[in-house]
């Protein structure tokens, strides 16, 4: 399973309409397009991720190009609780061939939360938590308990350039 926190979207500030049909800015397009590049060489099989406008957008690429139907689930929305996510990863399993895509209040607790007992992650590194960035789940190689491990997946950059502030006013806050 591969872990996909939604590209980055525009400004919160800017945008006057319902947080959740605020789209990716032009730098999360292009994230979405290094996803596929990225995951050129995984097998996957389903695509989840949150109802809101910014998570489609951060995954449709890769279904598209592997000819596949983005679900959704509300609980991978901002306000579902972190707990829920870490209970379908230890019931599905880290080994389904799927990508789920959510948003940074769903990822970032369990990220950096110590682990204790069951079903509680363990991850490379606590820094790599930017929008766009994934994570590939997998079993704790040295841990009997089903414990669950992540490590973080730098994006392969496609045919993008950094964008500068002047020509993409709505990145400010991200550059």
């Amino acid at each position: 399973m591969i872990l996909v926190r939604h590209a980055h979207a525009g400004s919160k500030a800017a945008w006057h309409q319902a947080d959740e049909m605020r789209p990716l800015s032009t730098l999360g397009l292009a994230q979405a397009q290094a996803l596929v590049t990225t995951l050129a060489a995984d097998d996957i099989t389903t695509v989840w991720c949150s109802p809101s406008v910014r998570c489609r957008q951060s995954v449709e690429p890769l279904a598209a190009a592997r000819g596949l139907h983005v679900r959704t689930s509300s609980q991978l929305s901002k306000t579902a609780h972190p707990a829920w996510l870490l209970a379908w990863l230890q019931d599905i399993g880290a080994d389904a061939p799927w990508v789920v895509c959510t948003h940074g209040e769903v990822l970032t607790r369990p990220l950096h939360r110590r682990p204790q007992g069951r079903g509680r992650l363990e991850v490379a590194t606590r820094d790599q938590t930017a929008k766009g960035a994934l994570w590939r789940v997998g079993t704790h190689p040295h841990r009997p308990d089903g414990r669950l491990q992540l490590a973080y997946t730098p994006l392969t950059p496609t045919r993008w350039s950094s964008p500068s502030k002047e020509t993409h006013p709505a990145l400010r806050d991200a550059l």
